[in-house]
């Protein structure tokens, strides 16, 4: 399935984002905690949580097919 409006590709890039750090995470090296926390120490924890939000919209976007609700 793919992006289809604004919403769905600022999810996507958090997904992306999300992949890569568990590619990282996977090495023993947190870069989302690494780059983040220079700028803002509770950045990282909010990228976070915008990564799970993500994951949990295109799980539903998949799930129901992308079909808009009726009203």
């Amino acid at each position: 399935m793919r992006p289809q409006n604004v919403l769905d590709w600022i999810a996507f890039a958090f997904l992306l984002i999300g992949a890569f750090a568990w590619g990282y995470f996977v090495t023993d090296t947190n870069i989302l905690d690494l780059v983040l926390e220079r700028i803002w120490d509770p950045l990282d924890d909010i990228v976070f949580v915008l990564i799970a939000l993500s994951g949990v919209y295109w799980i539903v976007r998949v799930v129901t097919g992308g079909r808009p609700r009726a009203s």
